[in-house]
């Protein structure tokens, strides 16, 4: 289509689009594309591939990155989802009650328990059985 034949509207809509930023130009967006790979790039590097194919890659879908670029913001991140890992961990362990082993006595209470639970348990399973049977 020629621009002549475009409306004033449309001009300045062609002006617009003209002038926007290439998002790769943006200030944060590197850093962003890489957490949005982030497992992608963990499953590259897993298959044995190396920063530069990876790079290599991104930059030919149009985003330019440095093989350096990329292993930086790719680390950086990396080490700050270990940290919050470490974190959560930390803050699961104080507030759980540290355990504590058992001394024997409480282990005998625990056995004698059971044995009496089990005992009144059988009982009161022979006693149904002998008034099903008296019923008959």
């Amino acid at each position: 289509m020629n621009q002549s034949e475009l409306s004033p509207l449309e001009k300045a809509i062609a002006k617009k689009i003209d002038k926007t930023k290439n998002k790769s130009s943006q200030p944060g967006y590197l850093r962003k594309l890489v957490v949005k790979l982030h497992l992608r790039i963990e499953a590259a590097l897993a298959r044995g591939c190396e920063y530069d194919d990876l790079a290599e890659s991104i930059s030919e879908a149009g985003v330019k990155i440095s093989a350096a670029t990329l292993k930086q913001y790719h680390t950086e991140y990396r080490r700050q989802l270990e940290k919050e890992a470490g974190e959560i961990t930390e803050t699961v362990d104080s507030v759980l009650p540290p355990e504590q082993p058992l001394k024997q006595e409480k282990i005998g209470q625990i056995e004698t328990k059971t044995k009496d639970q089990s005992n009144r348990s059988s009982s009161l399973k022979q006693s149904a059985v002998d008034k099903l049977f008296a019923q008959k």
